[in-house]
């Protein structure tokens, strides 16, 4: 799961604090929610686009609401059958298959979907 950090910007200086009180007390201006991204520490406007700075991709189960990342064959799992192994580990054989292929061709390291 990545975990991107929430950090406010000062609206009169364009400084970043990492809470909200040292963000209102810096220049005493209105303060802005950005979003930091856990890797590179680059700041953004939408939590989406740090999370997607450095190239990480996640899936979020719409069944559970987990987070995985691109390594994780959950993800693959999440955009075949819509839901990950945590929350319903039944998948057809076709969807099995399709599942393990994209994970092998994205990360050319084999996993087992039921193991």
């Amino acid at each position: 799961m990545l975990n991107v950090d929430l950090v406010f910007k000062c609206g009169e200086c364009g400084s970043i604090h990492f809470d909200e009180d040292s963000a209102r007390e810096c220049c005493m201006p209105e303060i802005l929610e950005m979003y930091q991204c856990p890797i590179c520490q680059a700041v953004h406007d939408e939590e989406e686009d740090a999370e997607q700075c450095c190239g990480v991709e996640t899936a979020r189960c719409p069944a559970c609401f987990r987070t995985y990342g691109r390594s994780s064959i959950d993800v693959f799992a999440i955009k075949v059958a819509g839901h990950c192994r945590t929350c319903n580990p039944a998948y057809s054989y076709d969807d099995q298959f399709r599942i393990e292929q994209l994970h092998f061709q994205a990360t050319e390291n084999y996993v087992s979907l039921n193991k």
